[in-house]
């Protein structure tokens, strides 16, 4: 691995951990809020479920990058 791409895996995977930990800062639907839904795979709100896969996407485009490098 040449020194330019470990500076970006490096980049890549600070962003990842970001990401990630911001994913983790969203608040999730309390047991009695989840269990009055109809899906009981829903775990957040809809704003929040849309923050959730904005995240989850763009964790996958990083991840993807990260593939490419090896």
């Amino acid at each position: 691995m040449s020194e330019q791409q470990a500076k970006l895996y490096d980049q890549l995977i600070r962003e990842h951990t970001t990401i990630q930990n911001a994913i983790n800062k969203i608040p999730e639907l309390s047991i009695e809020e989840q269990s009055r839904l109809v899906s009981i795979s829903d775990k957040y709100t809809p704003e929040n479920q849309e923050k959730v896969n904005q995240l989850k996407n763009k964790l996958l485009h990083i991840e993807h990058k990260l593939r490419s490098l090896f």
